[in-house]
């Protein structure tokens, strides 16, 4: 009765990560794979290490290769002008904008500052999104600032 019990309980945590990480029609796997040239698959917020809220796709491995995160305006606004953090009662600098990425939305920046940029964050109207590289085992982003442009102007023709 108990492993029965288990069981039905493993069905349905199965059945509601895949109903999470049902078909957006801003983005879909497909679309990530061919930009990307990984094949990926959607998961559902906190179904692996990594995924967040927004939509999560994953590589063959099931370790996250992007995220796509949804807000207001004034996420990109304050992503912009961000300069340091809190964490645990002690500020850090945490600077995000590195340089502006022209004719993706109405404005759109690359972040973090430093080697490698692994953040798209785009503005459109009263509505943002960022766009996420995981980073590979040598640090390098999975996707490249281009590709995560080419990820945002189809969300954004989508929306």
């Amino acid at each position: 009765m108990a492993r029965m019990i288990r069981h039905s309980l493993s069905l349905a945590l199965v059945a509601t990560a895949l109903v999470s990480a049902q078909a957006d029609k801003r983005l879909s796997a497909d679309d990530v794979s061919r930009i990307s040239g990984i094949q990926v698959h959607q998961v559902a917020t906190g179904s692996v290490v990594g995924s967040g809220p927004g939509l999560n796709f994953a590589g063959p491995d099931n370790k996250m290769v992007l995220m796509v995160n949804f807000g207001t305006a004034d996420m990109y606004r304050k992503a912009k002008a961000q300069k340091e953090m809190t964490v645990a009662g002690t500020t850090v600098p945490m600077v995000l904008f590195n340089k502006d990425v022209p004719g993706v939305g109405d404005e759109a920046f690359d972040s973090p500052p430093g080697k490698y940029q692994y953040v798209l964050y785009v503005r459109k109207g009263n509505q943002s999104i960022s766009v996420t590289s995981y980073l590979r085992a040598d640090t390098k982003p999975m996707l490249t600032v281009a590709q995560l442009a080419s990820v945002a102007t189809l969300i954004l023709s989508r929306s």
